[in-house]
């Protein structure tokens, strides 16, 4: 009976042991891992040498010539690399990667890397090319529980958090860009939980297509935002994991900042929208 004892002693003791190493590794020495993965590349972009030979990310906003010159030591390293995301009060401070059509999921675990990550990358919708020609720019990311990658885009279904980051960075090619955020919705992909919305559809053959899209998208949105957009605008769809039902996505879009536009936002006029439209599966469970 002793000896019984001592054995299921001896078992229990592994379990525990390799229950707390499993959980260890999930959520420290990953975690970890990633951020410094992350940091590295941060710093091959942020540090890459200017014509003055003097790179520092001390110096806010990052020059132009430095983000050039940052993406081209990023595209040196993995050509798959397409541009910069950076949001204001998040660690949301990525490269965007780009795979090609035959495999367009290639970054959803790999990192810059091209090595296997649970992290995976931000990346862009295959179907967004060339990026400059297309309407709708979608960039996936996955939502991780320690916060990292598109995790911070939840934060945007808060008004306060909003007024906080109201105008997105995202830098295609070298090239700076800024954009307003106009919409922010919770929303279904299977169509047994109610009519879907196409929200990563890329480009649109007729304008009025285009037009009804965009009605969509602000109709949607759980915030009431003073930010205008039109068909002669183009917009940045940022999309992740959202766990209300099986499969949903929080989605944030922004529209780029125009020639000669300020960037910036009246937040004063900002508000909660009191009647957005919401997938059916919401109304059924949750009502309006």
């Amino acid at each position: 009976m002793r000896k019984m004892r001592k054995i299921m002693f001896a078992a229990a003791l592994c379990v525990f042991l390799l229950s707390t190493g499993f959980l260890a590794y999930e959520l420290l020495i990953l975690p970890n891992q990633n951020r410094g993965a992350i940091e590295s590349v941060q710093e091959m972009y942020y540090h890459a040498e200017t014509s003055s030979g003097v790179p520092d990310k001390a110096i806010l906003p990052v020059a132009e010539e430095q983000k050039e010159n940052g993406y081209a030591a990023l595209k040196e390293k993995n050509n798959d690399v397409i541009g910069w995301i950076k949001i204001p009060n998040t660690v949301v401070d990525y490269p965007v990667m780009q795979s090609s059509l035959q495999s367009p999921e290639y970054y959803l675990r790999r990192g810059y890397d091209q090595k296997y990550s649970k992290y995976g990358c931000i990346f862009l919708d295959a179907r967004c090319t060339p990026p400059e020609e297309t309407s709708n720019l979608t960039l996936y990311g996955h939502n991780m529980t320690d916060g990292q990658m598109f995790a911070s885009i939840l934060k945007y279904t808060d008004l306060d958090f909003y007024k906080s980051a109201p105008v997105i960075d995202f830098d295609i090619e070298g090239k700076a860009g800024k954009w307003k955020v106009f919409s922010v919705f919770r929303i279904n992909t299977l169509p047994e939980q109610g009519t879907l919305f196409l929200y990563t559809q890329p480009a649109f053959e007729e304008e009025g297509a285009y037009a009804e899209f965009l009605e969509q998208a602000k109709s949607r949105s759980l915030l009431s935002l003073p930010v205008d957009v039109n068909t002669d605008d183009q917009i940045l769809t940022l999309s992740t994991c959202s766990y209300e039902f099986e499969e949903f996505r929080t989605v944030v879009m922004a529209r780029r900042v125009r020639d000669g536009e300020e960037p910036t936002v009246a937040l004063d006029r900002a508000a909660y929208n009191p009647h957005p439209v919401y997938p059916d599966c919401w109304i059924q469970k949750y009502g309006t």
